[in-house]
């Protein structure tokens, strides 16, 4: 046998053990996501049994969801900072620091503390999304498997990235825009080749399978929105629109511009107090929040169901301003507290509401535009997840395919691409590599004293 023939079998042997590797992955990733997803709402429905419970006696039913709401976010950082204080916040950004070599992943720690710790803050209505969890969690179920595998470091690198493709196409049903991420937004990182591509694909598309069709996980953004949603003028008419869709996309790219700088400062505050402090303010943020899911639930949450209530009721501008501002700070407050979860969710609830009252606005002055709020908020979910994270392919694949909303795409592109030139324009950085660095600063400062007494 020529010695050509044996490197060809030897490499499709390999390539072999690595796709069946994936699909393990995302047999894994999907049960363990689906039931992430299931216990953050099944906890969430206690605040739905105390207003039932004590709906001829509000005021109680407020105080006891406040205690709840701090208590649940109170234990939730109290695990992270005393057991794994690397599942704080998103997870994204540790996944790229783990593909990159930068960081390590203490599997046996972070997963039972991701798990809880998101189940307890996103279940006290925090608005925070389970998005970056769900990815996180891929990724320790990628590690292990590779581990038990005796992987070497590429095939691991490639088992990490299947992980947590995995986890972003079950924490939002869409099994192309996790890919997309993945290739986008991780390109640095991840070791693309042939191999590698085609093991995230089939990761990310079995844990889709096993979350909608085994377990019946429901898309957070259903297909059925479309009933409410007009259909997208004919060709013609888009260039009667296209200057308010770049302007649309130019006012996203300043806004997620200042996501990012706001989101950036609210955590450098939050490293300067002292745990006790923390500690003090997780709660309080816990008991507002928790009252909230009582007395005015749109206001908190990771906002799907806020986004399909925008799309079914068309609320008026001002009730969307305040929840926009509202929720705005909620977010900032939420993330800055060293709990687990994303703010891929909020980022887009906050979209939704940024194109739905420009949608009206654009009505009000020029209605032969034919501008609908439904398509602008459709784009503009895409356009702050192009501004923020610099992912424009992302964002337009991934809310399309959320909202089933292929017949928008000509808007999406031009407001997204709008949006992530704008914000890169102004010198912001994509939000996952601030949070990165963030992370990496962090370490250089644990480190320092110990680089001292060593010394001396």
């Amino acid at each position: 046998m020529h010695e050509a023939e044996l490197k060809r079998r030897s490499e499709l042997k390999a390539a072999m053990r690595v796709y069946l590797l994936a699909l393990i992955i995302g047999l894994g990733v999907g049960t363990l996501g689906s039931a992430f997803h299931y216990s953050v709402q099944t906890t969430s429905l206690l605040f739905n049994m105390i207003a039932d419970q004590f709906s001829h006696h509000r005021t109680l039913a407020i105080l006891i969801a406040a205690a709840l709401g701090a208590v649940m976010v109170g234990i939730a950082a109290l695990l992270v900072r005393r057991f794994a204080p690397e599942a704080a916040g998103s997870g994204i950004q540790e996944i790229e620091g783990i593909m990159s070599g930068l960081r390590p992943l203490r599997w046996r720690h972070l997963l039972p503390i991701k798990f809880v710790g998101g189940v307890l803050s996103m279940g006290a209505g925090l608005v925070l999304g389970r998005e970056g969890p769900t990815i996180h969690l891929g990724g320790c179920v990628g590690q292990i498997v590779g581990e038990k595998a005796g992987s070497n470091d590429e095939t691991m690198n490639t088992l990490l990235a299947a992980g947590a493709t995995a986890g972003l196409s079950v924490a939002f049903s869409a099994p192309l825009g996790a890919i997309f991420f993945m290739i986008e937004e991780m390109r640095r990182r991840f070791k693309y080749n042939f191999v590698s591509l085609h093991a995230v694909i089939l990761a990310s598309i079995t844990a889709n399978i096993v979350n909608d069709q085994v377990f019946g996980t429901m898309p957070q953004l259903p297909a059925q929105l479309q009933t409410w949603l007009p259909k997208f003028p004919p060709p013609e008419n888009l260039l009667t629109s296209l200057p308010f869709y770049l302007l649309l996309g130019a006012l996203i790219g300043v806004l997620g511009a200042g996501f990012n700088t706001v989101l950036l400062k609210c955590l450098r505050i939050s490293d300067g107090l002292n745990r006790r402090v923390m500690q003090v303010i997780a709660c309080s943020v816990g008991a507002v929040v928790g009252a909230l899911m009582i007395v005015a639930p749109e206001y908190v949450g990771g906002g799907e169901a806020l986004v399909k209530e925008i799309f079914d009721k068309s609320p008026m501008l001002s009730f969307l301003i305040a929840l926009l501002v509202v929720r705005a700070v909620l977010t900032f407050l939420s993330y800055s507290m060293g709990v687990p979860g994303g703010i891929f969710a909020p980022m887009l609830a906050l979209g939704a509401l940024l194109g739905t009252s420009f949608g009206y606005v654009a009505q009000e002055f020029a209605p032969h535009a034919h501008i609908y709020p439904g398509s602008c908020a459709i784009a503009a979910m895409g356009a702050l997840f192009a501004a923020t994270v610099r992912a424009p392919l992302t964002g337009i694949v991934l809310v399309a395919e959320m909202t089933a909303s292929f017949n928008l795409l000509p808007a999406m592109i031009i407001t997204c691409m709008t949006a992530s030139i704008v914000a890169q324009s102004m010198g912001s950085k994509p939000v996952y590599d601030m949070l990165l660095e963030r992370t990496l600063e962090g370490d250089l400062i644990k480190a320092q004293p110990e680089a001292d007494s060593l010394i001396s």
